[in-house]
């Protein structure tokens, strides 16, 4: 599908403030994401440290902001940094909070993990990664949940993905673009757990769009060909 080139404020015309699958900022990702049942009842489970498993973009990202965001309300101090391609070191390792949260942890190098680690003494770690990281917990006897975050994908989480998405960017009373049931599961045929794939489609399904109508799984399909 070719791009096309539009007006920020054209996407007012079909009911939104901006292209629902844009670029977020740290806030607008924090509002929209939510949290899998399983690891909002291990969020509770204090001191449990957790790790969060998972191939590219089946959200784990979207996760631990949530899941930062929620322990903030529960009054609990929390750090957390996200280390980008290329980086094998962290930053934030000073100051007082009780949670320290760490995304991609899989890019420290051996000594940065040692170091982090000792940040679990007398605080809750809570990590994504790629690499399996539970025998560094086993060996000093920490407690630990994993959980692969792609096993919770399924055809209703790309309906609660869109949904909090189209609420979060409506515009109040105006008509908008919906998305058909039918088109929920034509994602999560395609995409499956990558749902970062599925958000860059239907970035430029949203972009091709020119009036309010219904999204169907006809029309993402032939959005495919």
């Amino acid at each position: 599908m070719m791009k096309q080139k539009r007006p920020y404020f054209s996407h007012h015309r079909l009911g939104y403030r901006k292209n629902p699958f844009g670029a977020l900022t740290e806030e607008e990702w924090t509002a929209v994401s939510f949290l899998p049942d399983e690891v909002a009842a291990a969020l509770t489970e204090v001191p449990i440290h957790i790790q969060l498993l998972g191939r590219d973009g089946c959200g784990k990202t979207s996760t631990l902001l949530q899941m930062v965001a929620q322990l903030e309300q529960s009054g609990q101090a929390v750090a957390y940094e996200y280390i980008p391609e290329g980086q094998n070191w962290f930053g934030k390792g000073d100051g007082r909070f009780d949670v320290f949260v760490l995304d991609e942890a899989q890019r420290l190098n051996w000594r940065q993990r040692r170091r982090w680690l000792k940040l679990g003494e007398g605080r809750r770690l809570i990590v994504s990664s790629h690499v399996d990281l539970a025998s560094r917990f086993q060996w000093r006897g920490w407690p630990l949940w994993s959980f692969d975050v792609a096993t919770a994908v399924t055809p209703a989480t790309y309906a609660a993905w869109i949904e909090r998405r189209f609420t979060f960017f409506a515009i109040p009373q105006t008509p908008a673009v919906t998305l058909s049931p039918d088109a929920n599961q034509f994602l999560y045929d395609t995409f499956g757990p990558n749902m970062r794939e599925a958000e860059y489609f239907m970035y430029e399904v949203w972009q091709s769009l020119t009036e309010v109508e219904e999204i169907t799984a006809d029309y993402l399909a032939e959005a495919v060909r």
